[in-house]
This record gives C-alpha cells, sequence and structure tokens, in this order.
C-alpha cells in the first residue's frame, strides 16, 4: 500500500488552488514528456494516467487529440481540479478521474498508461510497473528521477536528505528506483523504449510495445 500521507500532502498542497479559475501549469519534467508524446494527434490514443494529479498532462492529451482519458489518483483534492481542468477545455465527457491506489487500479486496458512523476512515490515499484504493464496496450511513458551516472549519484543523497527533513512535517518518502531495472521489466514484457529526454536530474522515456 502507498504511504497515507502522499495524499494528504498533495491534497494540502493543491488546495490554493481550490477557488482559483486558473490551474497548475505544467512542470519542466511533464512538459518535456509532452513534447515525447505529440504523435497523440496521429494516434487518437486512450490515455490512462495513473497518478494523474491535478490532470495538466492528460488533459493537454487530450487537447493534442488522444480519444478519452481515464485518471487515477489518491489524492481527491488534486482530482477536483482535474475535473474543472477538462471542462474547462472543452473534454469534460472523454475524461474521468477516480481517487485510487495506481497499484491496484482496476481500469480498463488502454492504449498507452502514463506514469509521470508517480513511480517515485512508490516503494513497490514491481507491483506499480507490472500492473501498468497489463494496463498497456501499445505504449508506457513514464517520468523518475534518474538512478544513473552522476545524476544518480546526486539523486540518491538528494532525495534522502529531502525525506529527512519532510518526515518532520508528515511529508512522505521519495524513492530513486534503479532505472535499469524497470527497463528490463518493460523489456521483458515486450517494450521497447523509442525516445527519452533527460530534465535536470530527472529521466522521461517512451516505451512501445514491439
Amino acid at each position: 500500500m502507498p504511504d497515507p500521507r502522499i495524499a494528504r500532502r498533495f491534497d494540502a498542497k493543491v488546495a490554493e488552488w481550490a477557488e482559483l479559475d486558473e490551474f497548475p501549469e505544467l512542470v519542466d519534467v511533464s512538459g518535456a514528456m509532452l513534447d515525447l508524446l505529440r504523435d497523440a494527434a496521429l494516434r487518437r490514443p486512450s490515455v490512462l494516467e495513473l497518478g494523474c494529479g491535478t490532470g495538466g498532462l492528460g488533459v493537454a492529451l487530450l487537447e493534442m487529440g488522444a480519444a478519452r482519458l481515464t485518471g487515477i489518483d489518491l489524492s481527491a483534492q488534486s482530482l477536483e481540479i482535474a475535473r474543472r481542468r477538462a471542462a474547462a477545455a472543452g473534454h469534460a465527457e472523454r475524461a474521468t478521474f477516480d481517487v485510487g491506489n495506481a497499484a491496484e487500479s482496476s481500469a480498463e486496458r488502454h492504449d498507452w498508461v502514463v506514469l509521470d512523476r508517480v513511480i517515485c512515490c512508490y516503494g513497490d515499484v514491481e507491483r506499480l510497473v507490472g500492473r501498468a504493464i497489463e494496463l498497456a496496450g501499445d505504449r508506457i511513458v513514464l517520468s523518475v528521477p534518474e538512478s544513473r551516472g552522476w545524476r544518480g549519484l546526486v539523486n540518491r543523497p538528494l532525495w534522502l536528505a529531502e525525506y529527512a527533513w519532510d518526515r518532520w512535517f508528515d511529508g512522505c518518502r521519495g524513492y530513486v528506483h534503479d532505472l535499469k531495472r524497470i527497463e528490463h521489466r518493460l523489456a521483458a514484457a515486450g517494450f521497447r523504449q523509442t525516445s527519452s529526454a533527460r530534465i535536470g536530474l530527472w529521466f522521461a522515456g517512451v516505451f512501445d510495445r514491439r
């Protein structure tokens, strides 16, 4: 099970947006992922975003041409903003958002499964990635803290230090999972990397089914 503090943390984080007509902007990592997914206009996929947050990336994919979006997240407050965001963009009928644990999602299979900055919140990466594999028809897209090379050497102590600080304020732990292990798991399931980007200390990758 994910740390229950995750929902509390993100509920509090997005509280300031609850009464606003504006919405949180995409962070750099999510923007880079969106750039890797420009073929949505041609492929018109159904998209399942596990850990969708306030829906910025998913709704952007709808605007680019995705056929429909299902978002799953632990934070009920984030999902309220995601619903308002989809409605404001004119895509309410093509977007569904549900509270739930991404690793135990009962969603039906979708063409694409997106894991944007969510793997780092789960201790049991095998379970989460395994569920994504089960639900992905054609593609898995993910962003994670880079664990390899000099970025990995920076990320591991950085994330541990952040957790050591946050735990005093009811913070939840973040993880720098072994990216090579994740890639091997995807490859064993028939997914190969077709494009990628590095944004600061983060990695974003697209893995298509062979």
